[in-house]
Formats: structure tokens, sequence, C-alpha cells
């Protein structure tokens, strides 16, 4: 098959995977609460109007949308526009009784200019304040004067906006019961609306496209972590981003380090998903709600990728995964009824419920096992999924205690190496595998003996 007709395959395979996808996501996501914590200093970005444009298409498709504005740029211009020194303690700003005024005044504007946005995309943005607050007092001897916690959310109001199709904009400023106003932290309040709404995801989206695995230190739970092509962490669970939080203090700046500890706080306080995401780049909202690889760094709570045995209705997904591989020759054709027959020997990779990749282990004689069948989506190659596909198939041929395993290749000999196989001949395959050997296509043999 010529170059351009196998490119003309794979081009087709993606697209129209990628139109499955979006449609399935579009399904699963309708109803639920995204939460958008929008850094201000993208306000000023050419791209902001895009990024607002594409919030309004997540809303228009039935998705609902609670906006936390980020405010620390704009309050920082105005404290020095007035010439009021601003001190940090921990990341905290030290907000006092001057400021404050100021500080409120910027916050307000900031979600002013984003409701504007929304209102221009047809949207109907309300901008309030319902949260309620304390002061944080002194702590360890520093007084952090007009900044405050949160204290309580008030659920039932932003319920009820949200069911009349409004989208709240909640600027980080709380108030206590005698009507006084605290500075809170943007990034609290998004993260502790998780604790007191359903929210199916939160963003934090600004100038950090996630956060990069390069120079990190990694472990136990995250060294089979793989970067995508910009250098990006794609996923990531909870106890793998506490495992990077404590590995890695001393080289995580402190957003970084803000953004995993957050994630791990609003997954455990009840959100499903968390993203890191930069809103310099045209449509990285869309490509992060609509794909499972997205453009930016997401934590998980709950399960989000799993390999697990194949069932009868996952069939029509590892053929069609198959197809761009039997396209190209790599993989010999096989047709429902066969997958069906030994639909035992296979498992599935499945990320949000959707299957992107497919592997199977097929029994032999004298202790023997064929790996087989590995598949991936042509959106996913580049994910890590084959090679966990893989090495799962590698432990369960331990686990049933074969003693070798064994695979043919005609293209992926490279890729096979690094897991432990080894160059073989016909003569090291099974007695009735050696008997359908196909002369023709010449497949190149590996083995792996697990007895040693």
């Amino acid at each position: 098959m010529s170059n351009t007709v196998s490119d003309f395959y794979s081009q087709h395979f993606e697209v129209s995977g990628f139109i499955r996808e979006v449609f399935g996501y579009m399904d699963r996501f309708k109803g639920q609460l995204f939460v958008l914590k929008i850094e201000d200093g993208l306000m000023d970005h050419p791209l902001f109007p895009v990024l607002m444009r594409d919030i309004a298409l997540l809303h228009k498709a039935g998705i609902r949308i609670i906006i936390v504005p980020g405010t620390r740029n704009s309050i920082d211009a105005q404290l020095k526009a007035w010439e009021i020194e601003s001190k940090f303690e921990g990341g905290v700003r030290l907000t006092s009784e001057e400021a404050l005024p100021l500080i409120e005044q910027a916050s307000l504007g900031v979600a002013q200019r984003i409701m504007s946005h929304l209102t221009a995309s047809g949207l109907s943005g309300i901008q309030g304040n319902w949260v309620l607050a304390r002061s944080l007092g002194v702590i360890e001897g520093v007084d952090y004067m007009r900044t405050g916690r949160i204290e309580r959310i008030q659920r039932d109001i932003l319920e009820q906006l949200l069911n009349e199709k409004f989208v709240p904009i909640i600027p980080p400023i709380g108030w206590n019961k005698l009507g006084q106003a605290y500075n809170i932290s943007s990034t609290e309040l998004a993260t502790e609306l998780c604790k007191y709404m359903q929210v199916g995801k939160l963003f934090f989206i600004g100038s950090e496209n996630g956060i990069r695995l390069e120079g990190l230190a990694t472990g136990k739970n995250t060294k089979y972590l793989e970067p995508t092509d910009s250098g990006v962490i794609s996923a990531l669970d909870v106890d793998q981003a506490k495992e990077l939080l404590e590995l890695n203090a001393d080289k995580l700046n402190f957003a970084q380090k803000d953004y995993l500890q957050n994630a791990i706080n609003a997954c455990e306080a009840g959100a499903n998903r968390v993203h890191l995401l930069s809103g310099e780049f045209q449509g990285s909202v869309l490509q992060e709600v609509f794909s499972a690889r997205g453009d930016g760094t997401m934590v998980y709570a709950n399960q989000y990728s799993s390999i697990r045995p194949a069932n009868m209705e996952d069939i029509p997904d590892i053929l069609r995964i198959m197809q761009d591989y039997i396209a190209k020759g790599y993989l010999v054709p096989r047709t429902q009824e066969n997958i069906s027959e030994k639909l035992k020997d296979y498992v599935v990779y499945s990320i949000d419920n959707s299957i992107h990749g497919c592997g199977a282990l097929h029994e032999f004689e004298d202790g023997m096992a064929e790996v087989a069948a590995i598949a991936v989506a042509a959106n996913y190659r580049k994910s890590g999924i084959g090679d966990a596909i893989v090495r799962h198939l590698i432990s369960v041929g331990r686990m049933k205690g074969y003693k070798k395993l064994f695979l043919l290749t005609t293209q992926a000999l490279d890729w096979f190496y690094p897991f432990g196989f080894e160059d073989g001949s016909v003569e090291d395959l099974p007695k009735s595998k050696r008997e359908h050997y196909n002369t023709k296509r010449k497949s190149r043999i590996l083995v792996m003996p697990l007895d040693k």
C-alpha cells in the first residue's frame, strides 16, 4: 500500500475518531457543572474573546457554568497606582484597611469585564457575592488583617441561578455577618465550590499550560507518567499528584504547587476532574473538555483510565481501533467472529468509558502465550496506552504462570525490545503456532522468558 493511501486512512480514522469522541463527551457532560477560575492576566490577550466565546459554546451545549475571576494582576496594578505597598506571606496577600476598598474595586472590575464578554456571546451573566467569610486573624505572629477565609457559600441561590440559565460570576470578596468585607483567595474560592456544589470539572485557566514532566523526580506511582508532545503531563490521579508534590517541593514553582494542592483538595471535596490549562491557545478549553487528551494537565479523583477484560459490547470498538493497523499491514485482519471466539483473551483500555486501546494474550501449549492484537486509537498513540497494555499482559502472563511469551510483528521490533522481548526464531514458537506460521508475511518473532 502506498504512503499516500496509508496517510489517507490514518487521517480518516483520526478525524472520525475525534468526531465520535466529541459526541460522546457532549452527551456525557450535558447538565454537569463546570467551575472556571479565569486569571485576569488573560483579559488583555488577543484570544480572550475567543476563550469567552468557547465558554459560551459549552453553556449552549447544556453545560452549567460558574466563573471565579482571578484578580491578582488587577489588584497589584490598582495598589501600585495608589502607591500602596502589598506584602505576601506564603503566597497570601496581607490586606490592610487602606488597601481593601481598592481591592474590592479591582475585583469587581474584573468580574464586570467578564460579564460584558459573556453578554457579547449571548449569555446571561450575573455578578454577585454569595460567600460568607471570616478573618484569617493572626497566624504564627503574622496579622492577615482584612484577608479572610471562606466560611460558607450560599448554594441554594447559586443552584436557583443555574437552573434559570444564568452564569454566576463570583469575585473573590467575602462578607461576614456584620457586612464587613474580606479579601479571599480566588483559587480557594474555586476549590471550595467543589464542597458545596456537585462539580464535574474545575478549571484553572491562566498562562500556565500544565505541569511539565522534564526535570521532575518520579517515584512508585509516577514512574510511568509520559509527557505530551509539548512536554506536559496530560493526566495524573490524586495519589500521583501527591507524590509529585512530595518529591518536587524544591523544583515546582509556587503556582504549580498551589495548583496541585488545590486540585487534590478539590478532588477530595468531590470534583471529578481538575484541569490546569493555558487560555493563550485557541480552543484549549474545548480541546480539554471534548478530548481525553487535552493540552493541559488534569488531576482526577475517580477512575479516569483502566485496563479491563473485554466484553461483547466492546467488539465494534476493537475492530474500529484495529482497522487502521490492518490497512497499513501491521496487523492481520480479524473479524467479529474471530474476536468473539477468543474474547476472554482480550483486554481494552477505557478512558471515561470510551475504548481507546486493546490487546490480547492467547494461551498455547508448553506453558507459552502470545501477546497479540496490540492497537491504539489514532488520537492516543503518544499517550502511553500501548505501553500500559503490553505491561499489563506481561503481568497477566506472570500471574498465570506462563513460562514464555512470544509475539509476531512486522514493524514494531524496536518498540517491543524495551519491555524485555528478545529476537527469536520460528523454532521458538509452540508447535501449533509454528505449523500455521505465514511464510509469505515473514513476521519477525520476539520472545520473553518468564521463568527466570
